[in-house]
């Protein structure tokens, strides 16, 4: 019988009349384990039974919270005495819900490693007398390090390049009076992101960010991050992070040609020209090689070797391939200039060679009037000395010549 009395909390008037009692058992509705950060608070979400008649009646009502054992075991310890408002063993405890309305919703303030232990909600009521302590009790487990982070996807598979992607992020908020909060790296440009408090099917609430973007080519390897950091009172916050690689699926981009001679060269000396590309997948990508005037191919490869002649002068550019696409290169230029071969990919280069002079572009223009002043003069070149500097600028390449005969300096000015 006092099994019953304890367990159900029967109301009898006497020691006989407890096989009369009404033998309903109450629950108080909370999780039934929540995880706090040590240093940080814990926000407990709970709701309990209480018949309606007590509630309708009652002058006061107040909030109990025991550690262990439910009251009245005798090793019960109860932390937070609603009547009183005193908190022990805790700096702070509140009761955040409104009692009337059967909402205990609990805050657990500064909460350390020895606060880990089973909490039992207890209710009572004054006029008319009602007291319960509920049995199912939530376990506070206290940690020194967050929860790990929940990445979705997980394991993020490999994306078309232009297609849209979305990644989320989100972290238990125990203590959502003093939230993580989540910050992206390594963000993609068209990146959109958006983060707010949620509160989940347990009642308990967590930090969730979501962002979306285009996936580019340009983002093809980049390493993504989710940080979040907690808010505690020790001598640092915590911090957790989660990293993913982007992986994306595109055609050749930026494909451009090299040459291996940054000079002129003469004729009979190999050139190797590189057609360079990204892609991805870039282990099954093509080359082909073509000539301005040429119908065909030249042929197939990253490279094109070929002997320098006097027809090796044109036009050229290279195609990459792969499954997603293909893309041309920009077409260079080899300039044949006697008895060398030069390279230009915008402009035709002007080139001065010792007792010659051989100009390749626009034609040497004649004054436009009259009142120009054509100055003519005589250079002997006999033991000619020539000294070339290059000087770039809005993307062309001037060369300068100056040219000394025996005996004589021409004049600067």
């Amino acid at each position: 019988m006092f099994s019953c009395l304890y367990l159900q909390h029967l109301r009898c008037l006497s020691f006989l009349s407890w096989f009369f009692c009404s033998s309903h058992t109450h629950n108080a509705k909370l999780p039934n384990s929540i995880t706090a950060l040590s240093g940080s608070c814990v926000r407990i979400p709970c709701t309990f039974e209480v018949p309606e008649n007590e509630l309708k009646n009652a002058e006061s009502i107040f909030g109990f919270w025991i550690k262990n054992y439910p009251f009245p075991k005798p090793w019960a310890l109860v932390v937070y005495n609603g009547s009183t408002n005193i908190s022990k063993g805790f700096s702070r405890i509140e009761i955040t819900g409104n009692l009337s309305q059967r909402e205990c919703t609990t805050v657990f303030y500064d909460v350390m490693n020895n606060h880990s232990d089973n909490y039992y909600f207890r209710v009572e009521i004054n006029s008319p007398d009602w007291k319960y302590s509920y049995v199912n009790p939530i376990m506070i487990s206290v940690s020194d390090s967050p929860q790990p982070l929940i990445f979705r996807p997980t394991d993020l598979k490999e994306v078309m390049e232009n297609t849209t992607v979305s990644l989320s992020c989100s972290a238990e908020a125990p203590c959502p009076k003093q939230p993580p909060t989540i910050s992206w790296s390594n963000i993609p440009e068209s990146a959109h992101i958006t983060t707010q408090l949620q509160e989940k099917p347990d009642k308990t609430q967590s930090v969730f960010s979501h962002m979306t973007f285009k996936a580019s080519y340009m983002d093809h390897r980049k390493n993504i991050s989710c940080n979040v950091t907690y808010p505690r009172k020790t001598s640092n916050d915590s911090t957790v992070e989660t990293t993913v690689m982007l992986q994306v699926l595109f055609p050749p981009k930026e494909t451009h040609i090299t040459i291996d001679q940054s000079a002129s060269v003469s004729v009979g000396t190999n050139v190797t020209l590189t057609c360079k590309s990204k892609a991805n997948p870039s282990n099954n990508m093509t080359f082909s090689w073509h000539k301005r005037g040429q119908e065909n191919q030249l042929d197939l490869g990253e490279q094109l070797i070929f002997t320098v002649n006097r027809r090796s002068g044109g036009w050229y550019s290279c195609k990459a391939k792969n499954e997603y696409g293909t893309q041309m290169s920009e077409e260079i230029q080899l300039i044949m200039e006697g008895e060398f071969i030069s390279m230009d990919q915008e402009k035709q280069v002007q080139t001065i060679y010792a007792n010659g002079g051989f100009v390749s572009g626009e034609e040497l223009e004649m004054p436009k009037d009259e009142n120009d002043i054509v100055h003519y003069g005589e250079i002997d070149f006999s033991t000619p000395q020539t000294k070339i500097t290059t000087v770039q600028g809005s993307g062309q390449e001037t060369i300068y010549a100056e040219v000394r005969g025996p005996g004589k300096e021409m004049n600067q000015d």
